[in-house]
């Protein structure tokens, strides 16, 4: 028996958002903070680390990590990069693998915990565990800084062998089969300017959970069976098949915009519906007609959510079949630490 469809990609809906895109000058996939004051090797180091604890920071029914760093208010992974970065200032033994060995959720929830809202970040001992697993495998592998794996991989992401996707995927943190972490990572490096890749085209697109939700009410993403349509629609539990098939779907779709819209990669696409959908996707008040003024839409994206009335509203309002319309997807529930 052949095992049920669950999800499609849906090429009409890819090319209608591919078209939005061809019209708007996409900006570079780029991050917000320069981390000016590391070396490159204590940089590979921090986003090897940032993004192996990076899981769930907007959970369901909890509140969504934020915080203040030098004055301002941050949330998500925004709010771990900044604050994570503040503290390594004062302790730079926090970038090195054998710090890694001995950390316990007490400190992760120390180094996150913010004066005004406290401890926010959820489940601080699972995600030291994920980091003491981190450092023993970089320790038994005699490697001090992740430019070593990349020395390893001879700076390929998927071909030949070994790889950086092969040896990333050793870390409990990064065994995620759909390789989200591992993308994303790889993807901050190279825009850094620290790695070049001689495979540029292995560089696919991780599929973070707020895209998740923002693809399936786009529509690039169809749902087939009406079990898990109504799992998502009821925000209940989907098993590891079904995840796997939603989040897989998510990042061919995400590759495919960006090969019809003309993008130079699949990560600058990520990096643009991430912060479209993290930002004007919300859950339950998305900005289909108009962001409201506490929008947080990155500046460098805010020209290319005016329209033409001239209205800001989410970019790809005109073509997802969601807008204006209930009930609306929202993104799977699933217990796990790949993402």
């Amino acid at each position: 028996m052949l095992p049920r469809a669950l999800v499609h990609v849906d090429e009409a809906a890819c090319e209608r958002a591919a078209n939005v895109l061809r019209s708007s000058a996409v900006p570079d996939d780029r991050e917000d903070s320069p981390l000016t004051d590391l070396s490159s090797e204590e940089i590979g180091n921090f986003y090897l680390f940032t993004v192996a604890i990076c899981h769930q920071t907007s959970p369901v029914g909890q509140a969504p990590l934020q915080g203040e760093v030098s004055g301002v208010l941050k949330r998500g992974w925004d709010y771990l990069t900044a604050r994570f970065e503040a503290v390594v200032h004062d302790d730079l033994k926090l970038l090195t693998p054998y710090r890694w060995r001995m950390l316990r959720g007490s400190e992760i929830a120390t180094i996150f915990r913010d004066r005004r809202f406290g401890d926010l970040l959820t489940n601080p001992e699972g995600r030291a565990d994920l980091i003491r697993d981190l450092g023993d495998r970089m320790v038994a592998n005699d490697w001090e800084f992740a430019d070593d794996l990349f020395a390893a991989s001879g700076g390929r992401v998927g071909s030949g062998q070994p790889n950086l996707l092969e040896l990333l995927q050793q870390f409990r943190a990064y065994r995620d089969p759909v390789r989200k972490k591992s993308l994303f990572f790889l993807a901050l490096m190279r825009n850094h300017g620290l790695w070049k890749y001689p495979d540029e085209d292995r560089l696919g697109a991780p599929a973070d959970y707020h895209e998740v939700r923002g693809h399936l009410r786009l529509g690039t993403v169809k749902v087939d069976d009406s079990r898990l349509a109504a799992k998502l629609y009821n925000q209940e539990a989907v098993s590891e098949e079904e995840d796997l098939a939603i989040r897989t779907a998510v990042s061919d779709a995400i590759a495919l915009v960006a090969e019809k819209g003309l993008l130079r990669s699949p990560s600058q696409a990520h990096y643009l519906f991430w912060n479209v959908f993290r930002s004007c996707c919300l859950r339950e008040e998305p900005h289909c007609i108009e962001c409201p003024p506490t929008c947080s839409l990155p500046e460098r994206y805010v020209k290319l959510a005016i329209q033409a009335n001239p209205v800001r509203r989410c970019l790809f309002g005109g073509v997802c079949e969601s807008a204006h319309r209930k009930p609306r997807f929202y993104e799977h529930v699933f217990e796990t630490d790949y993402y």
